[in-house]
């Protein structure tokens, strides 16, 4: 019978983990890119806006820059501009390079264009930033909905709670009330501070501002942050 020598033998049994230590680990996942602050994208750009709002203007005559963004497209860093011509309908929208100075780009865009390019800016930046919820607001409020309302309704004698919400408003953490007075058209909007209980305004709205602001609030449902309840 072949014997094994003993060396053989051993090379053998070592081989099989020799080939399971030498197979490469999995490449850990690819971290998801943050975003990059306005603040970042000044500090790498080479040229000033003034500089190239000046190459922007130069290629539409006559044009106004309605508005601009630094902006990294395609992985260019770019100075985009939406520039009106009186008389023509639409924008002229005109890209930058932001590092050498040179035009990348001039197209215009009809009315249409520009609705659509807004509700997608939108949507970007909802995703950019997530919501707070109620839940999250109510944890944070130092002043409770009720002490808040005994506030609000201070401020307005004979008035009716119409409606309240939690929200953040300019930084500030606020409960907003809408409240109506008997024999009185529109309403009162009284803002009371969640964190401290203080009275911060007290505004009349008419009914033709009502109307507005449910048309504006009806527009902007799913960015609103509190939910609004009677």
């Amino acid at each position: 019978m072949k014997r094994t020598t003993p060396v053989l033998a051993l090379t053998l049994l070592l081989a099989p983990a020799a080939l399971v230590a030498q197979k490469p680990a999995p490449k850990p996942a690819m971290a998801a890119k943050a975003e990059e602050s306005e603040a970042q994208l000044m500090k790498e750009a080479k040229v000033s806006e003034a500089m190239a709002r000046v190459t922007a203007l130069k290629a539409v005559p006559g044009g106004v820059v309605k508005d601009h963004e630094l902006e990294r497209e395609k992985g260019k860093l770019i100075w985009s501009y939406d520039i009106a011509v009186a008389g023509k309908s639409g924008i002229e929208e005109v890209a930058i390079d932001a590092m050498t100075g040179a035009m990348l780009s001039k197209e215009h865009e009809t009315p249409s264009d520009e609705k659509k390019e807004a509700a997608e800016d939108a949507a970007k930046a909802k995703a950019a930033k997530p919501e707070e919820s109620e839940a999250q607001l109510m944890k944070e409020a130092k002043v409770t909905e009720a002490a808040a309302r005994a506030i609000a309704l201070k401020e307005v004698p004979g008035g009716m709670v119409k409606e309240h919400e939690l929200e953040r408003e300019k930084g500030k953490l606020i409960w907003s009330y809408d409240i109506s007075v008997a024999g009185k058209s529109g309403i009162e909007e009284v803002n009371v501070d969640a964190m401290t209980g203080k009275m911060l305004a007290h505004e009349h709205e008419t009914a033709k501002d009502e109307k507005k602001e449910a048309a504006e609030d009806a527009a902007k449902a799913k960015a609103k942050m509190g939910v609004k309840k009677p």
